[in-house]
């Protein structure tokens, strides 16, 4: 009975939807463009150029448990980079012309800068009370900049990294602080980014991945560690055996992966544009959790709720939706690899 209820469900699913995958669903369709989903429980943050012509991008979060979609900041100058643990919502901010992190507790509703000074501060991510940020600037040829911490319980900051040559794009989770590494660059040529990391409650900074060229992308969840590697692959790294193990390597390339607990994803370029696929560590399966028209790219994920930026209506919308439990992936793998080989064909999903 179980399985010709999951086998019914995954057919249904597979003539219904709008492409092969889950359940997809719209979180904000406003005009003018949506970017970089950031998810956290059931809440969703955007950066949003709804009125970009009056004041720039500004900040918006839903909470889907509500429906309730809200602004959280609409000031003048641009607001973009966002990122959230749930209570606290933290972004990159020039209304004052420079470069500066502010926060929104969602709680109270209240506003307050985070990180404001003479040096510039951006790319802000949040995690076990700590916020953490990069300085400097970056560009594809040449970087700067360090990797700054503050303890939110008591406005403490503190440097994680201040090595030679720069670094940029931290993460953290729990103790855990990701980054990419421009240590090994060398001045005008393309930068050899590295993953690096740096462990808060031993004050210890380790290199996860030195290969040659360009790691980038870094994500972490508890003791996984994951990035995109050189060649378009998605890699990860287990803090608790130090070994390092591929997660994608399907051709065409992958890229910004983004993890929570066992679930990793990212965008894939396998089927000619952008679309998002997901793997679950625990049982070993990889599945497409959107392939559609046009350009689904930044994906995040919290729990089973996963999130993105679509331009399939084209403008950038945020769209999300939710992986079935694990226990349905194997299948979901096979019938979604079946329907997507019928539509190159030019065939319906299900005969």
């Amino acid at each position: 009975m179980r399985k010709t209820v999951i086998a019914g469900a995954f057919l249904a699913l597979l003539s219904a939807g709008r492409a092969a995958g889950f359940d997809a669903f719209p979180i904000c369709l406003a005009p003018s463009g949506q970017f970089s989903p950031r998810a956290a429980g059931s809440l969703v943050v955007w950066y949003d150029n709804r009125t970009a012509t009056v004041t720039g991008s500004d900040i918006y979060a839903k909470d889907l448990a509500t429906g309730v979609e809200f602004p959280v900041c609409t000031l003048a100058g641009d607001q973009l980079r966002v990122s959230t643990d749930g209570r606290l919502i933290a972004w990159d901010d020039n209304r004052a012309g420079n470069w500066d992190v502010y926060g929104y507790d969602v709680a109270t509703g209240l506003e307050a800068p985070l990180v404001v000074g003479p040096e510039p501060a951006f790319s802000p991510d949040l995690g076990g009370g700590v916020l953490v940020w990069s300085t400097g600037t970056y560009t594809t040829d040449d970087i700067t900049g360090d990797i700054r911490g503050m303890d939110l319980a008591t406005g403490r900051q503190f440097p994680i990294c201040e090595a030679f040559r720069g670094q940029a794009a931290p993460r953290i989770s729990g103790n855990i602080v990701v980054w990419q590494d421009g240590r090994r660059s060398i001045p005008d040529f393309v930068p050899e980014w590295d993953i690096y990391a740096y462990d808060l409650s031993t004050q210890t900074e380790f290199p996860v991945c030195r290969l040659p060229y360009r790691q980038v992308d870094p994500d972490v969840s508890g003791h996984i560690i994951v990035w995109t590697d050189e060649n378009g692959d998605i890699r990860g790294f287990d803090l608790t055996t130090g070994a390092e193990f591929p997660i994608c390597t399907a051709e065409f390339g992958q890229g910004r992966p983004a993890i929570d607990g066992d679930l990793v994803v990212w965008e894939d370029w396998r089927n000619g544009d952008p679309d998002i696929y997901g793997y679950d560590l625990a049982k070993g399966v990889e599945f497409p959790i959107f392939v559609g028209p046009g350009d689904q790219t930044r994906p995040d994920v919290s729990g089973n709720l996963v999130v993105w930026d679509d331009r399939s209506t084209g403008q950038m919308d945020i769209w999300g939706a939710y992986v079935p439990e694990p226990a349905t992936l194997a299948l979901v793998a096979i019938g979604v690899g079946v329907a997507l080989a019928r539509r190159r064909r030019g065939q319906p999903p299900t005969a």
